[in-house]
């Protein structure tokens, strides 16, 4: 039997169809082989492999699974009569693409790891014989006949017979993929690192507040790193399979595109509030006038939802808010009236009021059930009890991780370049994190324009819009907002540090954090 990666991994949290294709590869491979579930690509378009194979002799096999009737008509790919904007083969090919610049950048040896790639249908019966088109051969279709001996399928792809690779390469290429896990010494196994186990009262907890989504208006709150996107995640699946309407919705695009890539294969409608507002609209008639800036943002497409209201209707039986902090009342407003009054109503609500940037003086929706989310589950032992000295969460009991918070002084533009230069070699050389696995957070927006237009030597960087698996992301704290990596590098020379900003950049990070700037960085207020 094959080993999960990590071992503590959570197989319920997967769509339907991927976990039983997962469930297919862990009982029908040997013990040599890792199966890794849902591992994030970085780039422009973001992506998942859905299951990534590692075996030390028969290499590194990518999986994209599509569940359901699949089909292809005259070139084009359809899942039951849905149109797939992409082909499943084209995406996985493309994953595989980036996954090998991930390893470039964390300079993982490839030889000797052939790496292939299959599209496993799990409810297509069987494959015809010439396959599914020119860029899909049978041989790299996996249907049902094929999911019960996954084995005999996965040699059908004509790897080489090669020496197996030896255990050290191994495991950097595992820790580039997930950095938080090691292998064993022992028959195969397998063993965490810095793997975030749940305590049993926080679970307890966890499980609870799932539940909560049987009331109308729920509310729940809870520092940097307590679960909220992963709740607001869940609310929605389970409410699609309620059978209802469901709109998603956040403020900032890193986060809305996240939830989209996580709900993909569900019918919510999932994005931004102002890319939910224009989706809505411009079947009416509505376009985005030219150049538009802050105010033209926060009050002409809530106006436009008003004036089209009677075409719009109420199309939404359920509405679930991630970082509910950021949107301005009227918006929320306005969303709550696309909820149909014979459906259920439901208004669910994540926020973290210590991250109120947008809104300083923001305020709770009025009638809500409310509870508190209490335990840091992101952040290693050391950046969690940096974090909660900045106001953030409690760090969960027994959390992972030693090693300490780090601060290197600069000033200028040349000093944080190379104090920047210097984390990331030491990242990448001594512990195998790719470049995609590292954020650079700036608490100004000409910081982080400087480090984009002139990074430091052998470390590119890039915006959000330009993602890559080659490339370090280098944002402010503003747009970083929702995301996490393994690795955060938070820049702030102010003599007088925002508190507020450096908590939401520090709590980034999961594994590490660098802080570069005044020494002042390093000594935030006492909890």
């Amino acid at each position: 039997m094959a080993h999960l990666v990590p071992s503590d991994f959570d197989l319920g949290g997967l769509e339907h169809s991927e976990r039983r294709v997962c469930e297919a590869m862990l009982s029908g491979l040997d013990d040599t082989w890792l199966v890794l579930p849902t591992v994030p690509i970085f780039d422009r378009g973001d992506a998942e492999i859905d299951l990534l194979l590692v075996s030390p002799a028969q290499g590194v096999v990518l999986v994209e699974v599509k569940g359901g009737a699949v089909h292809l008509e005259n070139g084009v790919w359809y899942q039951y009569d849905r149109r797939l904007a992409k082909s499943p083969v084209e995406q996985v090919a493309r994953a595989k693409h980036a996954l090998i610049g991930r390893m470039r950048s964390a300079r993982v040896d490839m030889e000797g790891l052939y790496m292939s790639h299959v599209v496993a249908l799990p409810d297509v019966g069987a494959i015809p014989v010439e396959g599914l088109g020119p860029d899909a051969p049978a041989s790299i279709l996996l249907a049902k006949p094929e999911l019960l001996d996954p084995s005999a399928a996965i040699k059908r792809l004509g790897a080489p017979d090669r020496v197996p690779v030896p255990r050290d390469r191994l495991e950097r290429f595992v820790r580039a993929v997930r950095p938080t896990v090691e292998l064993s010494t022992g028959e195969g196994g397998v063993m965490l690192a810095t793997s975030r186990h749940l305590d049993a009262t926080t679970r307890a907890v966890m499980t609870a507040v799932r539940g909560l989504d049987s009331q109308q208006r729920v509310l729940v709150t809870g520092g940097a790193g307590t679960g909220k996107t992963w709740l607001a995640i869940d609310w929605a699946r389970r409410a699609v399979a309620r059978g209802e309407r469901t709109l998603v919705v956040c403020f900032n695009k890193p986060i809305g595109e996240f939830l989209h890539r996580r709900l993909r294969n569900t019918t919510a409608t999932v994005g931004t509030y102002h890319d939910v507002v224009v989706r809505l609209l411009e079947p009416h008639g509505f376009r985005v006038g030219e150049n538009p800036g802050p105010g033209y943002w926060d009050t002409i497409p809530t106006a436009g939802l008003a004036f089209h209201a009677d075409r719009i209707g109420q199309p939404f039986d359920t509405l679930i808010i991630d970082e509910g902090q950021d949107l301005k009342p009227h918006w929320l407003e306005s969303l709550e009236r696309l909820l149909d009054p014979s459906g259920p109503r439901r208004l669910l609500m994540a926020a973290d009021p210590s991250q109120a940037i947008y809104e300083r003086n923001w305020a709770p929706p009025a009638d809500m059930v409310t509870t508190h989310l209490e335990h840091n589950l992101r952040n290693s032992r050391p950046i969690a009890a940096f974090v909660k000295r900045l106001g953030g969460p409690e760090p969960m009991p027994g959390a992972p991780g030693t090693v300490p918070v780090g601060h290197l002084a600069a000033g200028g533009r040349k000093e944080i370049a190379k104090r920047v230069r210097e984390t990331v070699a030491e990242l990448t050389e001594q512990h195998g994190v790719p470049f995609s696995g590292i954020l650079v957070v700036t608490r100004h927006k000409k910081e982080r324009d400087d480090l984009v237009a002139n990074p430091p030597e052998g470390c590119p960087m890039v915006r959000w819009e330009d993602r890559s698996e080659e490339a370090i992301l280098c944002e402010t704290v503003h747009r970083a907002k929702g995301l996490e990596r393994l690795a955060v590098i938070y820049v702030d020379t102010s003599a007088e540090p925002d508190r507020q900003l450096q908590y939401i950049g520090a709590s980034r990070a999961i594994a590490w954090l660098t802080l570069v700037g005044s020494p002042a960085l390093m000594s935030p207020p006492a909890p």
